[in-house]
């Protein structure tokens, strides 16, 4: 009873709080719409808990409208509050009333169908060795950063596993839905692959898997024994130490920081320090690092609107497009496949591009 006190004490505090933080909103900054706005959510929050809303499918679709992003917990006054908990909160709750957008039911009811949000059935498996390299939902199809990937993999000369595809997907989009119970079985296979390939370090490419395997798993009762580590983490290390013969570019990068990399996990100066070891100069864009704003992420996962998906997506384009780079960057396959309009690249491509095959 203490800590459901304490959790209403927050959500009321933030319903009350001046809202400043709304200028690091991207669904506020892309839309104008004051209902976007953390402090706004939090205010229908409380409302809806004390049963004063009378339009509880309008509550409920609004909920689907954030991009969970992190800028307002990353800005937030108060240290110790995640407005996302109480979203998060709201759409288990609108899913087991049945009241989700249709495009994150449909995407629901592929993932339960196939084990993962795309329809893929192929699995992924090569390599030998108890380091791993798991390749997202958002990678799988991707023949360019696998063929990086491959070729940085090869290049390092380590042993490692690479797998993914198929049913071996984190879940995130079950989660995003609100389908608790969906996310905890797709958690278990996850975990099921990993222990099944006795692996003890994995490489994830995807920002949102390694949030839900080191984080998000543990709220659902589930530890994964094994080191995770993000792909700009393991390529960092490697050119530490030496392990690429590089030809050095001399062009100008904008790197577009991920919104979970960057608000969760907190690794924003991996990607630049990469990029700099290989010789380019890199760009700013007005919103980066800790004031990154999302991309949009896919449309029926975390935003299950498209006009606000799009918005946000657009606005992201554009403040990247202002930098007039030669080549943007990213390390989210997600985003990268998101701003495909301005020919985003993975990291891990402009790695391997600038190896030099050692004879």
């Amino acid at each position: 009873m203490a800590e459901d006190k304490k959790e209403t004490e927050k959500i009321a505090r933030c319903a009350m709080c001046a809202d400043m933080c709304k200028y690091s909103c991207p669904t506020y900054l892309a839309t104008g719409r004051e209902t976007l706005t953390p402090q706004k959510m939090a205010r229908l929050i409380v409302y809806s808990g004390k049963g004063f809303l009378e339009d509880e499918d309008g509550f409920f679709a609004l909920m689907f409208q954030s991009a969970m992003c992190g800028a307002c917990k990353r800005h937030c006054i108060y240290g110790d509050y995640d407005l996302r908990r109480f979203i998060q909160e709201a759409r288990v709750k609108a899913f087991a009333r049945g009241i989700i957008p249709q495009d994150v039911k449909q995407r629901v009811e592929i993932f339960k169908k196939f084990g993962n949000p795309h329809g893929e059935r192929e699995v992924v498996d090569k390599g030998k060795g108890e380091t791993g390299y798991f390749i997202s939902c958002s990678s799988y199809k991707d023949k360019d950063l696998l063929k990086a990937a491959d070729k940085v993999l090869a290049e390092s000369g380590l042993k490692v596993r690479q797998f993914g595809g198929g049913d071996i997907c984190c879940g995130a989009p079950l989660y995003y839905a609100g389908d608790m119970e969906g996310f905890y079985k797709a958690s278990l296979r996850t975990k099921g692959e990993i222990e099944k390939r006795r692996l003890r370090k994995i490489i994830v490419d995807c920002p949102t898997c390694l949030k839900m395997m080191t984080e998000t798993y543990r709220e659902v009762g589930l530890n994964l024994e094994v080191e995770l580590i993000h792909t700009t983490q393991f390529i960092g290390t490697l050119l530490q130490q030496g392990k690429f013969n590089i030809k050095k570019a001399n062009r100008i990068v904008t790197f577009h920081d991920p919104c979970i990399l960057a608000n969760d996990l907190n690794i924003t100066n991996a990607p630049r320090e990469i990029i700099t070891s290989l010789g380019y100069t890199l760009k700013e864009p007005v919103y980066s690092q800790e004031h990154t704003h999302c991309c949009g992420a896919a449309y029926g996962a975390k935003i299950g609107d498209h006009r606000l998906k799009d918005a946000a997506t657009s606005m992201r384009m554009k403040e990247l497009r202002d930098t007039a780079a030669d080549v943007y960057v990213t390390a989210c396959p997600t985003c990268k496949s998101v701003l495909s309009g301005i020919n985003m690249k993975y990291i891990t491509e402009l790695v391997a591009e600038r190896i030099v095959a050692q004879r």
